[in-house]
């Protein structure tokens, strides 16, 4: 994706203060059993007019994302992930449906046994939304793909759905961001599990 042409400036602000900061997306969640194998695929979001998504194939920059008008973004490169967002929420799905007890085995994409089913997701936006600066909030979507496969070369979509969730930002700055980025993702994952917990059963 094309970071937004926005400047890195102060108008948002509390952003930043000039040193660079790293955070972390950090939660836990808990699960219903149910016996599959579940492979786990999370790709950046395909090519959009949005800076907030990444490039189909792209490597969505560290940077937090403020969205400032309707066509307008900036990127705060002193306040950053600790690693790239796509790598972290793609952990974090993984532990939460390690830990939900949805399959018996959550498989990463390089292992060599056969999955009964594939999760398969894009990471539409990730941002942290200011054009109301008395309420500013963070926005997080992904969209996911169920996959049964039948045999490795024969695979059948049998869900898929788009998460959004908005949260209020409870402070100012960039570790207020990402808590409440992360609150969108346990209720993103809190209603993609019981979703699956349907289909798995």
């Amino acid at each position: 994706m094309a970071i937004s042409r926005g400047k890195n400036s102060t108008k948002t602000a509390e952003k930043s203060t000039g040193k660079k900061r790293f955070e972390r997306l950090a939660f836990s969640g808990q699960g219903i059993a149910v016996r599959h194998s579940l492979s786990l695929q999370l790709h950046s979001g395909e090519a959009s007019t949005s800076p907030a998504s990444s490039g189909k194939g792209a490597t969505r920059p560290k940077g937090l994302t403020y969205r400032t008008g309707e066509f307008e973004y900036e990127s705060d490169f002193c306040g950053e992930f600790l690693l790239s967002p796509d790598a972290m929420v793609t952990e974090k799905v993984r532990n939460w449906l390690s830990r939900s007890g949805l399959s018996q085995r959550v498989l990463d994409p390089a292992s060599c046994a056969d999955p009964t089913y594939v999760l398969e997701g894009n990471v539409i936006a990730l941002y942290g939304d200011f054009r109301a600066k008395a309420s500013p909030k963070a926005v997080m979507e992904i969209r996911v793909f169920l996959l049964e496969m039948k045999t490795s070369a024969d695979r059948a979509v049998v869900f898929g759905k788009s998460y959004k969730s908005s949260v209020a930002l409870e402070s100012k700055g960039p570790a207020g961001l990402v808590s409440a980025l992360d609150r969108c993702l346990v209720e993103i994952l809190s209603d993609l599990e019981k979703d699956l917990a349907e289909r798995l059963q």
